[in-house]
């Protein structure tokens, strides 16, 4: 519920008429004896029709939203599951400490993973084997209701063992790891990829034993050690 308030923008819109309510009582107090009005009477009457309006205004905030093309109804709240397209591989939310037990499930056919860390699909993870599109919009591979997505957001696609993010000319613009991307970049192990307020973690699976495999493969060049030490003796010193 505090999350569909936050998203919603509830408590930001009531927390700002409380300001307004209070700031015009203060004015009130000044103006009030100056217009010749009973100022207690009038103070109480504010008061009494900022009270009664807060039920209203939390109505108004819960199905409306202020944007750039003026006042627009609230989409409601839909997660991916309820639609017809990919499906989470796992299910975390309410797992505790058990959501760090590694098992192996469908998401070993995958070699990248899209794990949501924040957002309407928080906990969830998604396999990555073709072209996915990010967005608001119902026809998206993972689709969110949230106003700061533009419909199509973001894709992601594999070209050869690589991934790739392009922004989708979005409104409120694509991040990796907090910059600003502009048009395609790849994507690697533990990345940080932000539409707005949702943040997904890009996983690699196998990433350790390649890591591994890589450094084992390397050659460290070492100096004769011997050689070293028998040029830094003084001449004529002890053997």
């Amino acid at each position: 519920m505090f999350r569909e308030l936050k998203r919603r923008h509830v408590l930001r819109t009531c927390l700002l008429y409380v300001v307004l309510c209070w700031g015009v009582l203060q004015v009130g107090d000044i103006l009030f004896p100056a217009l010749g009005l009973q100022s207690e009477a009038a103070s109480r009457i504010a008061l009494f029709s900022a009270v009664l309006g807060f039920p209203l205004i939390f109505v108004l905030a819960w199905v409306y939203q202020v944007t750039p093309q003026g006042l627009v109804r609230t989409e409601p709240f839909i997660e991916r599951r309820m639609l017809a397209n990919i499906p989470p591989l796992n299910e975390r939310r309410g797992l505790g400490w058990r959501q760090y037990v590694h098992r192996d499930g469908p998401d070993s056919d995958f070699r990248w993973v899209l794990q949501a860390e924040s957002g309407p699909l928080s906990g969830l993870e998604f396999g990555i084997d073709r072209p996915l599109i990010i967005g608001r919009a119902a026809d998206c591979d993972l689709a969110m209701a949230s106003p700061q997505l533009s419909r199509h957001h973001a894709q992601l696609e594999i070209e050869g063992e690589a991934l790739y993010v392009a922004d989708l000319n979005s409104v409120n613009g694509t991040r990796v790891n907090e910059r600003r991307i502009d048009g395609r970049q790849p994507l690697y192990h533990g990345d940080r990829l932000q539409c707005h307020d949702i943040t997904f973690i890009i996983r690699e699976r196998g990433y350790g034993t390649r890591q591994r495999a890589v450094a084992m493969e390397q050659t460290t060049v070492v100096g004769d050690t011997d050689d070293t030490v028998e040029q830094q003796r003084p001449s004529g010193g002890p053997a």
